[in-house]
């Protein structure tokens, strides 16, 4: 899973992303796994609400492409 997270940072090519994003859907399994503690919970809950508000900005103001 590190090598897909790896490939996924390292790939200059954007068009070529969601490709790559695919390897990395066993993450969800181990954020399952982690998550028992609810510290670990709420940590992820958090990560996973600031990237989704950086990555919505990106999309409303179109450089979400391209």
């Amino acid at each position: 899973m590190t090598g897909s997270w790896l490939l996924v940072t390292g790939v200059t090519f954007v068009e070529s992303m969601p490709r790559y994003s695919l390897t990395m859907f066993p993450i969800f399994m181990l954020f399952a796994l982690v998550s028992k503690n609810r510290f670990r919970s709420a940590l992820i809950t958090v990560w996973s609400l600031v990237f989704l508000a950086i990555f919505a900005s990106l999309f409303v103001r179109g450089w979400w492409a391209f």
